[in-house]
């Protein structure tokens, strides 16, 4: 979930009550229903006919609640359609991860998928995904000019490639915030990770448990967001190779500043192994987010993570759950803090071309992304909408995950163009800074656990060296 272009200033939106609609506790799937879903106008002004009935596989995101979504919609399409008969099959797929799903198997690929906008010129450079023009002339009259119309200018030129339009815009929520046991922290301690950490420290030792932060830790999604605020760059043009990345360098910051990479690199591997040790939880996020679930002694009570994880977080931890932006991190050799940027994108809905499915595919498309879905999906998986008549009536306020991605997107982030081959070498090297080690040289030469630790740099130089060297970036200096 990486973008490729700028995306809407929420805070720029008229916003005003979600129509009278009630906000859903639980994502609906079946028969059940709510207030919100009830007051919605569902009939589909593109109905078709089928004679027989029309399988649709679709891949619906990696997260229950988007599956459980997807499914609602999926349930609703067809109750519009009643002519026709659809079977609609939904697989759970991570956005992040179509293009090279799809790769890898292309014969079982999804008839309709939702991906992250930065997977879009990979798909279309391997001609998998359908151009919406040709469609918008033989099969939905006017489809092009309604999705550019009735979306913000930001989200169509993220699905568009050489006047072409190749995507329906969904969601425009695609970055990353620090979530926050209210209960454990206040809100002046999540300002930088040291105050943060110190701040589950003491908790730790008043209750006589181990509360810990959950560090994303094997994606350079969130590799890139530590690195951007001190002015290293991924760059070169999507879609194409090779991924220029500088993180091995020393660049000048905002200021005029000289940082070097390995210091940046640095600072996170003192942070994951330092006197708070034992209260950064390296992980994948599921795992994080199952301790989070768990509420054992040793759960997590902060977090990076994006909007699609409110909800469950917010079930978790009731009214504690609490969103901010992202905490600072601070540089030794220059005596200097850096505040953590996030991606900012969108998700969207793609049509394999090479299916006899195209038409079909292409009428769930314009139902799931169109007025009101995208206010239900708003309320159900707290991801503001592309749609600007939605976003009109979608209060973000009262959406603390919401509020907090309009924030952090205006005060750091940045739009990420990458290719396929940046993911395997920069997810690695997150991997090997938050472990500490790289390969059978530590990271750390001594005092590990401790305020006094001391970091062996140039083994995370060499660790920064071979990750660009697999990136065909550039050399160090």
């Amino acid at each position: 979930m990486k973008p490729q272009f700028a995306l809407l200033l929420l805070s720029t939106l008229t916003l005003a009550g979600c129509g009278g609609t009630t906000p859903t506790s639980s994502v609906l799937s079946g028969s059940e229903s709510s207030a919100a879903h009830s007051s919605l106008d569902w009939s589909n002004p593109y109905q078709g006919i089928a004679t027989e009935t029309v399988t649709l596989n679709v891949w619906a995101g990696e997260t229950q609640d988007s599956v459980d979504f997807v499914r609602q919609i999926a349930a609703d399409f067809k109750v519009a359609n009643p002519q026709s008969n659809y079977d609609i099959k939904i697989k759970p797929v991570s956005e992040s991860s179509v293009s090279g799903d799809w790769a890898n198997d292309p014969s079982n690929a999804a008839d309709f998928a939702i991906a992250a906008d930065d997977q879009i010129p990979a798909m279309i450079s391997s001609n998998y995904i359908q151009n919406l023009g040709p469609l918008s002339a033989k099969v939905i009259p006017g489809l092009k000019d309604n999705l550019i119309a009735r979306n913000t200018a930001d989200s169509i030129t993220a699905v568009t490639a050489k006047d072409d339009l190749y995507g329906f815009p969904i969601s425009a929520s695609n970055g990353y915030i620090l979530y926050y046991n209210s209960n454990f922290i206040k809100e002046e301690d999540t300002t930088s990770f040291d105050k943060l950490l110190s701040a589950i420290h003491a908790a730790s030792e008043r209750d006589g448990k181990n509360y810990t932060f959950g560090f994303p830790f094997n994606s350079g999604w969130y590799l890139d967001g530590w690195f951007r605020p001190a002015g290293f760059t991924v760059y070169g043009e999507a879609g194409k190779s090779p991924v220029e990345c500088n993180w091995n360098t020393t660049v000048k910051d905002g200021d005029g500043v000289d940082v070097a990479g390995v210091d940046v690199a640095s600072s996170l591997v003192k942070l994951a192994h330092g006197q708070y040790e034992k209260h950064w939880m390296s992980a994948k996020q599921e795992m994080i987010m199952t301790q989070i679930d768990n509420g054992t002694s040793n759960q997590v009570i902060a977090t990076i993570n994006g909007t699609w994880n409110y909800r469950r977080i917010k079930a978790a931890w009731g009214d504690a759950a609490a969103a901010t932006t992202l905490p600072s991190y601070h540089v030794d050799s220059i005596n200097k803090d850096y505040g953590m940027q996030s991606v900012k994108g969108f998700k969207v809905g793609v049509i394999n071309r090479a299916r006899p499915t195209v038409r079909e595919a292409a009428k769930f498309a314009e139902f799931l992304s169109n007025y009101q879905s995208q206010v239900y999906r708003f309320e159900a998986l707290s991801e503001a909408p592309t749609n600007v008549e939605s976003a009109k009536i979608c209060d973000f306020n009262t959406n603390p995950a919401v509020k907090a991605i309009d924030a952090q997107w205006k005060k750091g982030s940045f739009v990420e163009k990458v290719n396929e081959s940046f993911w395997n070498p920069s997810n690695g090297l997150s991997v090997q800074l938050c472990n500490g080690d790289s390969g059978s040289t530590s990271f750390i030469t001594s005092g590990k656990g401790t305020a006094d630790i001391v970091l062996n740099k140039e083994a995370i130089q060499a660790a920064l060296d071979a990750c660009v060297a697999s990136l065909g970036g550039t050399s160090a200096n």
